[in-house]
């Protein structure tokens, strides 16, 4: 900038090549181009990279690990009871969120979790596999 100190100043609105309109003024581009024409990207290239190898290693395994964990429950609870999928992700939800336990509004909405055995049988079975998730999920 202090380079360019003297080679700019603001004067009356233009409207450039592209439409936009500015009061801008430099009058040194050719000796200035450089800095725009190869810019020197190298370290954003590395962090660009460390970021990309860290969702890698890191957050999609982590992913990866959760929704191994999230099929093992969802397996497990079929164990139990038969149902579609959806269903199957609406009932591991609300009992992970809830405690491990079965809520009143999921019975309501699945009468078949009024009967004690089975709703405690579909606690034991998505709990186990939350409490697993530790270990290596292709082990299940």
């Amino acid at each position: 900038m202090r380079r360019y100190a003297t080679s700019y100043h603001f004067g009356e609105i233009v409207v450039c090549e592209d439409g936009t309109r500015s009061n801008f003024i430099f009058e040194d581009y050719d000796d200035a181009c450089f800095a725009w024409r190869y810019p020197d990207l190298t370290e954003h290239v590395l962090y660009t990279a460390r970021v990309i190898e860290h969702t890698i290693s890191h957050e999609m395994a982590d992913e990866a690990r959760i929704v191994m964990t999230f099929q093992l429950a969802q397996e497990r609870l079929k164990d139990v009871m038969e149902m579609p999928n959806q269903d199957a992700n609406r009932i591991i939800r609300s009992i992970k969120e809830n405690g491990w336990c079965v809520s009143g509004k999921l019975k309501a909405e699945y009468p078949r979790l009024e009967d004690e055995l089975t709703a405690q049988r579909i606690v034991v079975a998505v709990q186990s596999a939350f409490e697993n998730s530790d270990d290596d999920p292709t082990e299940h």
